[in-house]
């Protein structure tokens, strides 16, 4: 599997998962602040189809791309099917499998940060959206988000993976992009807090709104 990421001025992340031994290709977590083209100029270069546009969730800091995209390529939409945008054309649970030439996207419930949060697995590695950051994890205070719930996610369905697991958050503000689960669970200083220290921390914790978040909000509901 090949991973081409891009990187938003503003630290968001989004990546085009490609089989290389077919020509079929996934684009996770698209946002606007990277203009179209350069998706689809990569897609060309590589020689790929779009099949899928897979959202982890409903993003409350930056307008998605997702349809503008849809109707560039003939990709299929993917979203959760608590996702308030009605534009789904495969709504996921947790359990899916989704083909992707001959390898297997497979869909992880990963409620915490929102609660139709989802991660996609695939050939060792992860893509966790706003659950699981380098070095954090995604606020719980808005959009349905649970602080139990994304104890959970953490520890057993992000932490259940083998440690050598790449992880790709959907959102990075210094350097560097992926790290793995085993560092993570070594590192991370939300990771390694118990259980109730994790709840009443991530309780308390209520950061600005991001800047675009009514925007966000609205058009990603569309």
């Amino acid at each position: 599997m090949k991973i081409l990421p891009f990187h938003a001025a503003r630290g968001c992340l989004s990546y085009l998962v490609i089989d290389p031994d077919s020509n079929e290709a996934a684009l996770i977590d698209p946002s606007e602040e990277i203009a179209d083209e350069t998706y689809i100029t990569a897609l060309k270069e590589s020689g790929m189809r779009l099949r899928y546009i897979i959202e982890t969730h409903t993003h409350a800091d930056h307008v998605s791309s997702a349809h503008s995209l849809m109707k560039k390529t003939s990709a299929r939409i993917v979203r959760h099917a608590l996702a308030p945008s009605p534009v789904k054309d495969v709504a996921v649970t947790g359990g899916e499998e989704l083909p992707l030439g001959k390898r297997t996207l497979y869909i992880l419930a990963t409620p915490g940060h929102t609660n139709e949060s989802i991660s996609i697995v695939s050939d060792g590695a992860v893509f966790t959206g706003d659950v699981l950051l380098r070095g954090g994890t995604g606020r719980t205070d808005l959009q349905g988000g649970d602080s139990e719930a994304m104890y959970h996610s953490l520890h057993e369905s992000l932490g259940g993976l083998p440690d050598t697991t790449v992880v790709y958050p959907a959102h990075d503000y210094r350097d560097g992009i992926s790290s793995t689960i085993g560092e993570q669970k070594r590192l991370n200083p939300r990771f390694v807090l118990p259980h109730d220290a994790f709840v009443q921390t991530m309780n308390a914790h209520h950061p600005p709104l991001p800047d675009l978040f009514d925007e966000a909000i609205v058009a990603n509901s569309r």
